[in-house]
């Protein structure tokens, strides 16, 4: 049996490929001239939103909570900081040194474990949950009500004695 191709839907699937590819590289390089073309009195009225410059072998990493709450931000039994509200807490780690796996707590909300990348400059934005919340979390489960004998098996019942 011969398989049927379809020429103009592969065509049709490459036209559009190429044509959003073309529209991302126009809009990449849109933004850069842009930002070339900043004049230096815009430069002293930077935010703290934009990413400063980083240096070639190293990236900086973003870290802020939703709703804005102060939170220390842990990577393992090391403190990174404490996030200064309003603003991210910034970070600035090798390039491609490997995935951070950090912790984040801030008083009243659950810990929230995520991860951050070091592949490029990245902006880690954490939904903080309150505890009487926790059951609209994916995964959450009920907790089991105590059971007082442990989890153990019944007892078997004992046979009767045989009437005479």
């Amino acid at each position: 049996m011969r398989a049927s191709t379809k020429p103009t839907a592969l065509v049709f699937a490459a036209a559009a490929t190429s044509a959003f590819l073309l529209a991302s590289l126009a809009g990449w390089a849109a933004g850069k001239g842009k930002q070339a073309a900043a004049k230096p009195e815009e430069a002293e009225n930077a935010t703290d939103e934009e990413i400063p410059a980083a240096k070639p072998d190293s990236v900086h990493i973003f870290i802020q909570t939703v709703p804005p709450r102060k939170a220390q931000v842990k990577w393992g039994g090391k403190l990174l900081g404490v996030i200064p509200v309003p603003r991210a807490l910034v970070v600035e780690r090798p390039r491609d040194s490997g995935p951070l796996d950090l912790v984040i707590r801030a008083a009243g909300f659950l810990p929230v474990h995520t991860r951050a990348y070091t592949f490029t400059d990245s902006r880690v934005a954490v939904k903080l949950t309150p505890p009487s919340e926790k059951s609209k979390l994916f995964g959450y489960r009920e907790e089991p009500a105590p059971n007082p004998d442990g989890g153990a098996p019944p007892e078997p019942a004992l046979p009767s004695p045989p009437s005479p």
